[in-house]
C-alpha cells in the first residue's frame, strides 16, 4: 500500500511541476507547452505566412510537407495539412481560380487570454446594428487584446478573441474595406 501512496504522490508532484502542460505569458495568455509541429511552423505561424495568391506548391513548401486532399468541387480545391501529433492543430487551403482561402484549426485553449474582456460587446453590438464602421484596432480596444488570425481570402480576414473562461468572439473585417461584417460567438 505504501508503494502505490509512493507512486501515486510521484505523479503528483510531476504534473504539478510540470503546470500540466500549459503555460502564461506575460500578456496573460494561456498557450500549451510546446509542442512539436510537424513541418516548418505551427498554426499561427502558418497562417501569418501564407498569402491568399500562394498556389498548392507554395503552401507545401510553407508548411515543409505535401498537404492531404479533402475535397473538389465545381471551381475549388481543398488540403489539410495536420501540424500536430495529436491531430488538434491543422491548415486548410481552398484554391479558387484566382485566390485562395486559408485556415487553421486549432484548440481555443491554445489562445484563452486572462486580458480578454467581452464587457464591451454591447457597444460593438449597438454600433454594428448602426451600420458604424468598425476596425480590427476598435474591436481590439474594446476586449482589451489582440485577437488571433484564423482565416484570410480576397473577403476578408477572420479574428477570434477567447477569454479565460472560454468564451469566444469571432470577427470578420473586410480584405479591402477593414470594416468589422460580423460577430459570432459564445461569451
Amino acid at each position: 500500500m505504501k508503494k502505490v501512496l509512493g507512486i501515486i504522490s510521484v505523479l503528483v508532484l510531476v504534473v504539478l511541476l510540470t503546470g500540466c502542460g500549459v503555460t502564461k505569458n506575460n500578456n496573460g495568455v494561456t498557450t500549451p507547452t510546446a509542442k512539436p509541429a510537424k513541418g516548418n511552423c505551427n498554426v499561427f505561424d502558418c497562417i501569418k505566412k501564407l498569402d491568399i495568391k500562394d498556389d498548392l506548391a507554395k503552401v507545401n513548401k510553407v508548411i515543409g510537407f505535401e498537404g492531404k486532399l479533402l475535397r473538389e468541387g465545381s471551381g475549388y480545391t481543398t488540403y489539410e495539412w495536420v501540424i500536430d501529433e495529436d491531430k488538434s492543430e491543422s491548415v486548410e487551403a481552398t484554391f479558387y481560380s484566382s485566390s485562395t482561402t486559408i485556415t487553421i484549426r486549432f484548440k481555443d485553449d491554445a489562445i484563452k487570454n486572462d486580458k480578454v474582456d467581452f464587457s464591451g460587446y454591447s457597444d460593438i453590438k449597438t454600433a454594428l446594428n448602426n451600420r458604424e464602421s468598425l476596425k480590427y484596432e476598435d474591436i481590439k480596444a474594446k476586449f482589451k487584446a489582440e485577437g488571433t488570425l484564423i482565416e484570410k481570402s480576397s473577403f476578408s480576414n477572420k479574428y477570434r478573441w477567447v477569454n479565460a473562461k472560454g468564451g469566444y468572439l469571432d470577427a470578420s473585417f473586410g480584405a479591402t474595406s477593414g470594416s468589422c461584417s460580423m460577430i459570432i460567438g459564445r461569451i
